[in-house]
């Protein structure tokens, strides 16, 4: 530094006022603008798909609605949705019989699964801001449902368990946190 201190910058033909206006940067700023963008995109881009999500749903709902009325102006139509088991239909037709055998069963495995994975969702912080008062009445059926399954319960008892916790995250619109919950019991036959 010392070697320095002799040197007469006016003789350099540097122009000190252009290096005054330069601007400061500052690299955490920077960083931090970076994130807060990328943040940005990302929640625009969970909140287009969770639009087109929802326009696909109605689309959906609004074809089944024509289909049936359609279905309804030329005669008597039966409509079976997605998750339908044990289902048998007989036409008019006097004195017929039917049996039925339902060999279905509930996996257990699949639902002890699901219900795990649901369960690491009460220690995040939104947990409390999805479900609000309902929070501990969400935790107990969780819990409670886990050892159901544990125990190879009655999934009758089981299935209505999941069914009200689906339903409790339906109320919660909006929310991480429930369409979580209700994607992964979509996985299971309620």
């Amino acid at each position: 530094m010392e070697d320095f201190k002799g040197v007469d910058l006016s003789k350099l033909n540097i122009d000190t006022d252009m290096l005054k206006n330069l601007p400061r940067i500052d690299p955490f700023q920077n960083q931090m603008a970076r994130i807060q963008e990328e943040q940005e995109r990302t929640f625009r881009n969970i909140q287009r798909a969770r639009e087109e999500k929802e326009a696909e749903e109605l689309r959906r709902h609004n074809e089944l609605v024509a289909a049936l009325k359609e279905a309804g102006e030329k005669g008597a139509t039966i409509v079976i949705g997605d998750n339908a088991n044990g289902i048998q239909i007989q036409q008019n037709s006097d004195g017929s019989t039917q049996e039925m055998t339902n060999s279905q069963t509930f996996n257990y495995d699949k639902a002890l699964e699901v219900l795990k994975e649901i369960k690491e969702y009460v220690d995040f912080p939104q947990f409390q801001a999805t479900f609000g008062e309902n929070s501990d009445n969400v935790k107990a059926i969780i819990e409670e449902t886990i050892e159901a399954v544990e125990n190879r319960s009655d999934e009758g008892i089981i299935k209505k368990s999941l069914r009200i916790l689906r339903e409790l995250a339906i109320g919660t619109s909006g929310s991480l946190i429930a369409s979580g919950i209700i994607a992964l019991l979509g996985t299971l036959p309620l």
